[in-house]
């Protein structure tokens, strides 16, 4: 007999069936996510598989900037110039310095020293440098300059709805590549670009009138000390007269023939002689200081002994440097208008100024711009372009306000020009008037010493005999230092007049090294 099926095996039936059903609706959504997770028929991980293939590229990229950084010379060069610098930033890191041996240097060698080795000249040179480094800057701005730009990113994220929760993630990356280019500026360009050649010629006479500068101390502080040094023999020279003074007074005294107070007088007179010589010893330390000074040395690198030892022979000799020019102060003022550095770098900064307002101006007009990208992101990619301009219609009259302002900087720097120039004229006039001064000076103070020690020798010899009196020996004592000193003035001052004209007038120094025998003059 044949059974038939009861309703509750219908109905076990259709539960398994709905079960199964259910079973087959879940398979099919898994394997939807699955898919959309990146899973293949297969099992493999299509997802996974770009993530590491997007992980390795990502890896080789970081090794190849790590590589191309490693080996980047600008990166080396500023690790090697940090390094330069930490003896500076910490004295303890600093190495004891080295002696210096000038002796034997003559003032040309003496001034190239410095200028290889004062801190000022380096910063000026560094100067330009930098203005050079200025106008690559500039120029990376002008018009058809393409500016480039990438970007990459990778992420991973999960996808969770609200009936399904799960801490697996898919990746994805993307990246772009951009480029912007200046087509029009109206001049913003042209004015940037001439304002940074011109501090760059700015930059360069400023090194000019820093080497100069260097020059007219080096020989300033050279003759000094040479003039302090004969200057000193001068007090050695007036303290030994005083000396033999004293003691022609003191024998006198002795055998009757002179007072108690030519003695007395004779014993001051040789004290202040002492005081005299002490004060001319201690300007010559002091101008031996600004000599190192001026070349740049420390007291650990070198002494006075190091570089110019005292001749000991100051007033029989003098060192001449320079032939005396002959120029007026109208024909030096008309070389110096072409010529001094000084007066250069106020005509740069006037250009500067009027490249200044060409900018302002052209800063009331719009810029052109070309942009254009390319977009990817897996596995989509997109390209686009775009022309741009930008015009600002108010802003309260700032840009107006600006190109007033612009004139009025170059109207101030047109100033600066005719004040530097008036400066230099009467700087000039002075040092010009000091040169013929002491041309008069030295050829007056020359005949003065001749006068002076004759009639010291005549006193001496009367005085011994009793023919003359104190007074009278000792004003030819006196009457013969001061000629003494002021033909060593006369003579230097010279000197000093004639660097200061070569460094007014931008001359590069001529040098004409010369012993003078002052006994033959």
């Amino acid at each position: 007999m044949r059974s038939r099926p009861t309703r509750c095996s219908r109905s076990s039936w259709g539960m398994r069936s709905s079960r199964v059903a259910g079973s087959s609706r879940r398979t099919r959504l898994t394997s939807a996510i699955s898919i959309s997770d990146g899973t293949s028929g297969e099992g493999e991980p299509v997802m996974m598989s770009r993530m590491r293939g997007a992980l390795r590229f990502a890896c080789r990229s970081s090794l190849m900037s790590l590589a191309l950084l490693a080996a980047c010379e600008t990166i080396r060069n500023a690790d090697v110039a940090k390094m330069e610098v930490l003896p500076a930033v910490d004295p303890l890191l600093a190495k004891p310095a080295d002696r210096v041996d000038l002796t034997g240097f003559q003032l040309a060698d003496f001034v190239d020293f410095a200028l290889t080795n004062r801190p000022e000249v380096i910063s000026a040179g560094l100067a330009v440098e930098d203005r050079l480094m200025a106008i690559r800057t500039v120029e990376s701005g002008k018009p058809f300059m393409p500016h480039l730009s990438m970007s990459a990113n990778y992420g991973q994220s999960t996808a969770n709805n609200g009936s399904h929760f799960s801490w697996r993630n898919s990746g994805r990356f993307n990246g772009s590549v951009g480029l912007e280019m200046l087509l029009v500026d109206f001049g913003r360009y042209d004015a940037d670009f001439r304002s940074a050649c011109e501090d760059l010629a700015s930059a360069e006479m400023s090194l000019a009138e820093t080497r100069l500068g260097v020059f007219e101390e080096v020989s300033t502080a050279y003759f000094t000390l040479m003039m302090n040094d004969a200057l000193l023999d001068v007090a050695r020279t007036n303290e030994w007269e005083c000396m033999n003074h004293l003691s022609q007074a003191t024998n006198r005294f002795e055998n009757g023939e002179a007072k108690l107070l030519d003695v007395l007088r004779a014993r001051l007179d040789l004290s202040e002689a002492i005081q005299a010589r002490i004060s001319a010893s201690n300007d010559t330390v002091t101008a031996g200081a600004e000599f190192l000074r001026s070349l740049g040395l420390s007291a650990d690198q070198a002494s006075r002994e190091d570089v110019l030892p005292a001749s000991g022979n100051g007033l029989d000799s003098t060192l001449k440097e320079f032939e005396l020019s002959r120029m007026s102060a109208v024909d030096a003022l008309a070389l110096a208008r072409t010529n001094s550095p000084a007066l250069m770098v106020k005509r740069a900064r006037l250009r500067v100024a009027m490249n200044e307002v060409d900018w302002a101006v052209a800063d009331l007009f719009p810029e052109l711009k070309l942009t254009t990208s390319f977009n990817f992101a897996d596995p989509a990619w997109n390209w686009s372009w775009a022309f741009g301009a930008a015009q600002s219609l108010f802003l309260g009259w700032r840009k107006t306000t600006a190109v007033d302002a612009a004139v009025i900087r170059m109207r101030s720097a047109r100033m600066d020009v005719e004040a530097a120039e008036r400066t230099l004229s009467r700087d000039l006039a002075v040092a010009i008037a000091n040169r013929n001064d002491s041309i008069a000076s030295l050829a007056a103070a020359r005949t003065s010493v001749r006068q002076a020690r004759e009639n010291l020798r005549v006193s001496n010899e009367q005085y011994r005999l009793g023919e003359a009196s104190r007074i009278d020996y000792t004003t030819a004592v006196s009457d013969y230092a001061v000629a003494l000193g002021k033909r060593v003035k006369a003579f230097y001052e010279g000197q000093l007049a004639e660097a200061r004209i070569m460094r007014l007038t931008g001359i590069d120094p001529i040098y004409h090294h010369q012993i003078i025998e002052e006994q033959k003059q």
